[in-house]
């Protein structure tokens, strides 16, 4: 087992700089798609003035979450490297537990024209991306403001889970909803392998982060 790779805890200066560099690579790799252009510019343009990582960390404070710094995003660049390394393909319909601002889905939707849902508990985030997915994106994307073991199992064969900010427990608390999965689905997680019989490690690779470099692996349900 590859065990976690540790996080150095990095200035907002720093950050800020990693994430500028990010969309720099984003501009110039995706934007000369026009639809993808003018989804990324309506998202950015509802977060203009509500930081995402506020209205997350507010929501959090709410439902008396512990770990309420638990925000984060794949970064696009990173996706591309998962879905290749992994062999996602367009056929594939891919379930994000924890889908943020929804950025990811509408990505995978149109560069590799996968049915894509997302999955996530704050619900300024699926009301923003739902107006959209119905107005600007792809008709290939749908959100859903639930829990993430309320998911429906049944529909996915590629499950992304970024789990690196969740407790053991929360991870194992999916392992009921998702028996649902059929054989041969794809699960795919952040940081750390799942640890359960039906789910067989196939291969890992390693991923860059805002935060830093971790491992991404691929599991095939059993």
């Amino acid at each position: 087992m590859i065990k976690k790779s540790k996080k150095r805890s990095l200035s907002r200066f720093e950050i800020k700089i990693r994430l500028m560099k990010e969309q720099i690579k984003v501009i110039k790799r995706y934007y000369r798609n026009r639809q993808f252009f003018q989804t990324d510019l309506f998202l950015f343009l509802l977060y203009l003035f509500s930081n995402p990582y506020r209205i997350c960390r507010k929501f959090l404070q709410k439902k008396g979450v512990k770990n309420i710094y638990s925000y984060g995003e794949t970064p696009l660049t990173t996706l591309e490297k998962i879905v290749q390394s992994f062999d996602i393909q367009p056929t594939n319909k891919w379930l994000d537990l924890g889908s943020g601002r929804g950025r990811g889905c509408f990505w995978i939707s149109e560069f590799w024209e996968c049915q894509a849902r997302g999955i996530e508990w704050v619900p300024v985030f699926i009301s923003k991306a739902s107006w959209i997915a119905k107005h600007v994106s792809s008709k290939r994307v749908v959100f859903q403001n639930s829990s993430l073991q309320e998911a429906d199992f049944s529909w996915p064969d590629v499950v992304y889970l970024s789990g690196t900010c969740m407790s053991l427990e929360e991870i194992e608390a999916l392992f009921i909803p998702m028996q649902s999965l059929s054989k041969g689905a794809k699960v795919i997680t952040i940081s750390e392998p799942l640890n359960h019989p039906s789910y067989k490690l196939i291969k890992s690779i390693p991923v860059h982060f805002i935060w830093g470099r971790t491992q991404a692996y691929l599991h095939i349900k059993e």
